[in-house]
């Protein structure tokens, strides 16, 4: 009994390997590959495992349904000959993982969900974003002279969503961007300006001269006079002088953002907030909440 199993097996195994040296013969662009490497048909069967292997991250690569059937996820293999003359393969990252190491290395902050990483401007669409894309588009003109938009809408009304995506292009293509929640971040640097000013001026450096910035949910952060004066303005006032494109989301008009930093001692420096950016935008966009943005938080 345990010599008939012992033959099933490998009947079994013979057939497979059968079926899978056919599959190889028959894939032409394998076949090409293995010729280029001066790999002979009669040898194809020394290395069917590996062959194995590479059609399965092959598929995996190329079609998303196999995505988490591949030998080793976010990566590419590409066949080659080892130093002792036989068939062996390299392993590098593919293309998904080159973007979001990209995604990571030219983001200064990326404060937004982690699922918003994989957004782009072409993934995004739907009739009521035209107006906000058109706007987006006049600040990568040569001749621009107003590099900045204000997007003002309720919340869910898709206004960062979009921004991220756009963000996420233009970080994939080298340039340094950051994407701030305004709440957060200029506590942080509030802190940071008492107990490490080093770190501080380190950060407002970047914040003052990357690419692009988008200040989201502006308007809801916790507002003094230091985080007027020496945060919020400092950083408008370089990008302004520098023609950086800057973004702005917000619940709230510029009337309201200038009401908002006037509540405090400075009522002139208040001012100063709006002014410039009403300086830098053609016209604040309103966007609506609409059926792609509930579409979008349902999603989540």
């Amino acid at each position: 009994m345990e010599t008939f199993v012992k033959d099933t097996k490998e009947i079994k195994e013979a057939k497979k390997e059968t079926g899978l040296l056919d599959e190889i013969l028959c894939d032409r662009r394998l076949m090409n590959d293995l010729h280029a490497l001066d790999i002979d048909d009669s040898e194809i069967s020394n290395y069917l495992p590996l062959l194995a292997t590479y059609l399965d991250q092959r598929a995996a690569e190329e079609d998303p349904r196999h995505k988490l059937e591949a030998p080793y996820p976010g990566m590419t293999m590409k066949l080659c000959i080892d130093d002792s003359g036989k068939l062996s393969y390299v392993l590098g990252p593919n293309e998904e993982t080159k973007r979001k190491e990209a995604l990571e290395k030219n983001y200064i902050y990326k404060d937004f969900p982690e699922e918003w990483a994989d957004l782009n401007g072409k993934s995004v669409k739907g009739e009521r974003y035209k107006k906000l894309k058109t706007a987006l588009a006049k600040t990568f003109m040569k001749d621009c002279v107003k590099p900045w938009v204000y997007v003002k809408g309720e919340a869910n009304s898709g206004k960062s969503y979009y921004l991220a995506a756009v963000l996420n292009g233009l970080a994939a293509d080298g340039e340094t961007v950051c994407f701030i929640n305004c709440a957060k971040r200029f506590d942080e640097l509030r802190s940071l300006a008492n107990t490490n000013r080093k770190e501080f001026d380190k950060i407002m450096a970047k914040l003052q001269k990357c690419g692009t910035m988008v200040i989201d949910d502006f308007g809801s952060e916790f507002k003094n006079e230091y985080i007027r004066d020496m945060i919020l303005l400092p950083i408008l006032s370089e990008r302004s002088r520098a023609g950086l494109r800057t973004y702005f989301t917000s619940q709230y008009s510029l009337e309201e953002i200038k009401q908002l930093y006037s509540l405090f001692k400075g009522y002139i420096q208040g001012g100063r907030v709006s002014s410039l950016i009403e300086k830098n935008i053609e016209k604040v966009v309103t966007l609506e909440v609409g059926i792609e943005t509930v579409s979008q938080k349902r999603a989540k």
